[in-house]
């Protein structure tokens, strides 16, 4: 009896231990596959770097391409999956890392001024990825969408805006996660119309704390029924929804979108429902 109670006793704490393993390397980060090359500008009046993560798509090209615009935490494990998930669409990936080259970790809770000058920085990065790809002979240069999250969801808006890129010879759609509307209050308050000019999805957390989905439900509002830019949301699901590493948490001091109370308190998590189905809606809007 004593033999048997303490096979049982091996046999549940082997389980533990199992199970405790397997919640470490879920939040160990994943290592890049992809090729980290150095992307500079051609503009003479404007030379600089920007870091970049190529991973191609199999098989014979030219294939569509795609460029990822990381959030304010940087480059994570989610752009990684996104990227491999895209490959097997037959995408070729460019996960632009706006901030390694001028040792920046992150800027969340980074002042006005560093805002400021990655405001007017990123949108340069998105145009000097897609003129790399658009060199590349394994990339079709008319079918290059540009992803962001975040943070660069917001900038994936400014930079497929009407005034912002060429007709032609830009980028050929968007993709934005739960990005920053809130910073077109004022705009819509002029009396402009946001207007992309390539079919754009908003995709969002009905539970979103940190880029609520109304701001840009009203940024949206000027184009109802409008094919070209649509927003998505998802049922019960967070701000970093498609993150399958990110745990729930509760973040505290987070730059958020209010003038009275621009620091606060929001939610993060991953929730497996709404990734799988914001991957079926994008892949279907892909096609």
């Amino acid at each position: 009896m004593t033999t048997i109670f303490s096979k049982v006793k091996l046999m549940v704490f082997l389980a533990i231990l199992m199970s405790a393993i397997a919640l470490i390397l879920l939040q160990l980060p994943e290592k890049p596959q992809g090729k980290t090359i150095l992307l500079s500008s051609t503009e003479p009046e404007d030379k600089y770097s920007v870091s970049a993560i190529l991973m191609h798509a199999k098989g014979v090209g030219p294939h569509p391409a795609a460029v990822l615009l990381h959030g304010c935490y940087g480059v994570s494990n989610k752009h990684y999956q996104w990227s491999k998930t895209l490959n097997k669409w037959g995408y070729t990936t460019l996960i632009v890392d706006s901030f390694s080259q001028q040792g920046i970790k992150e800027i969340c809770t980074a002042e006005d001024k560093i805002w400021q000058h990655f405001n007017q920085q990123r949108p340069k990065d998105a145009l000097v990825a897609l003129n790399y790809l658009q060199s590349l002979s394994e990339v079709n240069p008319n079918d290059i969408v540009l992803f962001g999250w975040s943070y660069g969801g917001a900038i994936t808006l400014k930079v497929l805006e009407q005034s912002s890129a060429q007709q032609g010879q830009g980028y050929s759609a968007g993709i934005a996660f739960y990005p920053s509307c809130w910073q077109y209050k004022e705009y819509l308050m002029s009396g402009k119309h946001y207007k992309a000019n390539v079919p754009v999805r908003i995709l969002m957390g009905e539970k979103d704390e940190w880029t609520q989905a109304i701001y840009c439900q009203q940024l949206l509002n000027n184009s109802k029924g409008d094919l070209q830019q649509q927003l998505w949301t998802y049922a019960g699901a967070y701000h970093n929804f498609d993150d399958q590493q990110q745990r729930y948490q509760f973040l505290k001091n987070i730059r958020r979108e209010s003038k009275e109370q621009p620091w606060g308190n929001v939610s993060v998590g991953y929730n497996k429902q709404a990734h799988l189905d914001a991957q079926r809606a994008v892949r279907a809007f892909l096609t």
